[in-house]
């Protein structure tokens, strides 16, 4: 079956703001470009490796703000995107699907809340809060996607299911620790975003 995901022609969504690593949603606010330039596209092997189009990717973080606990958890070995099989990350999300989303009014929202809904086991699941972007053109699976960074709180256990191998709450000083371990495994991206999870969990 083919499958469909929602992109934005890199150009259009840059324009003259180019940025590499992680851009505060205060500094800019890319949603209005992504939800008046999107198309969906066949999800092939020359859209993987084509970079003049973003596939545009929710990542949202689990943190318990009361207690300053954050939720991490290890990659399944199966799942489409084999480059991130078996890692580390902070991020749970996934491509915004057309045969899901097409009907949307803010197809990112409402993927992130279906792809926490398949991935974790929450007692609720609170709408997520938006806090940045991410592009990351050091890494070939970076070049094709960008990341819409969010944060949603829950104070309550958080169980995975979907293409996670296990998951769990860290400290803020356990996740430093395993976040730094060269010897860890971790998402290049839940490197670049938790600096700003983290700041928003202490303050």
């Amino acid at each position: 079956m083919v499958r469909e995901i929602l992109v934005v022609k890199k150009d259009l969504l840059f324009g003259e703001k180019y940025f590499q690593g992680f851009c505060p949603i205060d500094e800019k606010d890319y949603l209005e470009i992504v939800l008046n330039n999107f198309e969906y596209q066949e999800r092939n092997d020359l859209l993987e490796n084509n970079p003049d189009f973003q596939q545009i990717i929710p990542y949202v973080w689990i943190i318990n703000k009361k207690e300053g606990r954050v939720f991490l958890y290890k990659r399944a070995k199966t799942g489409n995107e084999g480059r991130l099989h078996d890692k580390y990350s902070g991020g749970v999300g996934g491509h915004i699907d057309k045969d899901t989303e097409e009907k949307s009014l803010d197809p990112i929202m409402d993927a992130m809340m279906r792809e926490l809904k398949e991935e974790v086991l929450m007692q609720s699941y609170p709408l997520p809060k938006l806090i940045g972007f991410i592009n990351d053109d050091a890494t070939d699976v970076g070049k094709v996607h960008f990341g819409v960074i969010a944060i949603t709180e829950s104070a309550d256990d958080v169980k995975p299911l979907e293409d996670m191998s296990s998951g769990m709450f860290y400290s803020i000083s356990e996740a430093d620790k395993l976040i730094s371990d060269p010897n860890a495994d971790i998402e290049t991206w839940t490197k670049i975003s938790w600096p700003s999870v983290r700041e928003f969990i202490e303050n």
